[in-house]
């Protein structure tokens, strides 16, 4: 997936902005979401290579991966939600959420910053060096 994300990045015209996205390429970046399911394929990384390959630029990619995940992770913290409110203390819970928000919020903030400057280049080698880590301890283990 390294090198497929490399190579969306590097040939693909950079000039299509968020706003004008069309369903089929919603559609389309949505359904490259199944390739998470295989080992070792983030859900980011194969909306952000889709993303690409449609010929987002790097930081509508990037959003628009980022806007996909937001149903989902809304849909976990409702499912939840009644399981984490029988405490006593809702301090700890309280705390959590926000210093999560935050935390999450200056991550999301700081790729988008970087992606808008930089290519997806260093993500696509780290994807690559981990898969041959992975592979390398697959190999040494049997």
């Amino acid at each position: 997936m390294g090198v497929v994300l490399w190579a969306a990045d590097r040939f693909a015209p950079q000039d299509r902005p968020l706003g004008k996205m069309r369903v089929r390429d919603a559609v389309l970046i949505g359904l490259a979401q199944v390739f998470a399911l295989v080992p070792g394929v983030s859900r980011s990384g194969s909306t952000m290579t889709a993303g690409r390959a449609l010929k987002f630029d790097r930081q509508s990619a990037a959003m628009f991966s980022f806007l996909m995940s937001m149903p989902i992770t809304a849909a976990a913290a409702v499912l939840k939600a009644p399981t984490l409110f029988t405490a006593d203390d809702l301090t700890p819970l309280i705390l959590g959420i926000v210093t999560s928000a935050l935390s999450g919020w200056l991550a999301i903030a700081v790729l988008l910053r970087y992606v808008s400057r930089h290519s997806f280049g260093v993500f696509a080698l780290y994807r690559i060096l981990l898969g041959g880590f992975v592979l390398a301890l697959v190999a040494t283990r049997g």
